[in-house]
């Protein structure tokens, strides 16, 4: 197994502003929004990814989450130039990380997708807070296998306190995690107060 470094980041501009906070919608956001910009970088334990061949031949493509009424393509992404966790080329899109686990095996799978657009209008995971413990998504590679995962608990954390081993380390289950913001949009910072994780758990 080849063992890669995940470098990740604990700042965000794509944005859940429901629950405890509120999105302030505002015009005078960038054009284009990072995932998880650069400012504070973290590094994450090593981790073993699956040989090149399983990576290969499921590659995960479509999520569907019934109760929210989401069908999203999902594009696999990285890291970016400067080292931050890449982000979805289309708003309606959402984004697997792919240096970390895949979806189905034992560990964080994390895909992260934007609240909203640039103009302030609803992206992916406009409604994504709605979801709640024992809800459905559906993820369906490219060979058309799908998995389904059940929601198991949803977690709100300031943008400097976010956990990153906890939602993209190792783990003795079959995670898949969803991160998307929450709170107060501040526009001279360019970036929400919270981020939110839905932790979900595969459905054996």
């Amino acid at each position: 197994m080849k063992k890669f470094l995940i470098f990740l980041t604990i700042l965000g501009i794509i944005g859940l502003g429901v629950g405890a906070g509120f999105a302030y919608v505002s015009h005078d956001k960038p054009a284009t929004k990072e995932v998880l910009p650069a400012q504070q970088v973290a590094t994450l334990p090593t981790k073993e990814l699956a040989s090149p061949t399983e990576i290969a031949n499921a590659i995960p493509k479509t999520l569907r989450i019934p109760s929210i009424n989401l069908e999203a393509t999902i594009e696999s992404v990285g890291m970016d130039a400067k080292g931050n966790m890449d982000t979805p080329k289309d708003s309606d899109n959402v984004a697997w990380y792919n240096l970390g686990y895949k979806p189905g095996t034992v560990g964080n799978a994390v895909i992260a997708g934007h609240y909203d657009k640039a103009d302030g209008s609803p992206a992916v995971f406009w409604n994504l807070s709605k979801l709640a413990v024992g809800d459905k998504v559906m993820v369906t590679d490219e060979n058309g296998s799908e998995q389904t995962f059940q929601v198991v608990r949803s977690e709100k954390y300031p943008y400097d306190q976010f956990p990153l081993q906890e939602v993209f380390g190792k783990s003795d289950k079959k995670m898949l995690n969803f991160i998307t913001c929450q709170g107060e949009w501040n526009s001279e910072a360019k970036n929400y107060s919270h981020r939110s994780v839905i932790y979900t758990e595969l459905v054996e």
